[in-house]
């Protein structure tokens, strides 16, 4: 608990409280399915073998459109800044505290990232996996609404990323700064979470 308590900021806002919409494929899907997920939630999903067969599968399609087309009908996922009525920003109920990024195109440098950012010390990770596609990283950071609105994080996350560990454009989706961004679930037995909400749960 301790470790938990130091990672609140000044509005008593804790990554073990936090709960974000979960949506049933496929994308056309806009309303969330059951109760809201916490961090470890989503953490043990990407971790079993709930997605394993749909990510083996989008691995093998060489084709982008055909790729984009099978991720859309074949993978659940979830709004990590918040929970929904509908997946769209006027239907925010409450804000997780949650920034999502998504780094995608990464190449050969995916493992490289990934250990990077688990080390990362000026934004601390608090869930991090590699995507369905295997080619880029979701990374879960928390930041201080009382500070500066979503969209502002978003943009200086998104600028930190590009300078810090010299990637493009791209690299960095420039897509994902709507509070309602979704975040597809793959399968990814290595996902990392960090240390003091595994303990905690």
């Amino acid at each position: 608990m301790e470790g938990l308590r130091n990672t609140q900021d000044a509005g008593g806002w804790s990554p073990a409280d936090v709960r974000m919409s979960f949506f049933r494929k496929p994308i056309t899907n806009k309303r969330p399915t059951g109760e809201p997920v916490s961090l470890f939630q989503v953490y043990y999903y990407v971790r079993s073998r709930e997605a394993m067969a749909q990510t083996e599968a989008l691995r093998r399609i060489a084709d982008h459109e055909e790729a984009r087309r099978f991720k859309a009908a074949n993978f659940d996922y979830i709004t990590p800044s918040g929970t929904f009525t509908y997946c769209s920003d006027a239907s925010l109920l409450r804000h997780s505290g949650l920034l999502c990024m998504d780094l995608d195109g990464l190449g050969q440098r995916v493992e490289e990232l990934f250990r990077k950012l688990i080390d990362e010390r000026t934004f601390r990770t608090l869930l991090l996996f590699r995507s369905p596609s295997g080619q880029g990283l979701k990374w879960f950071i928390h930041i201080d609404l009382s500070r500066c609105d979503h969209r502002t994080w978003f943009t200086a996350v998104r600028h930190y990323l590009m300078t810090t560990y010299r990637l493009d454009e791209k690299q960095v989706d420039p897509l994902c700064s709507n509070k309602s961004r979704a975040c597809y679930l793959g399968y990814d037995p290595q996902a990392y979470l960090m240390t003091e909400l595994i303990e905690f749960f």
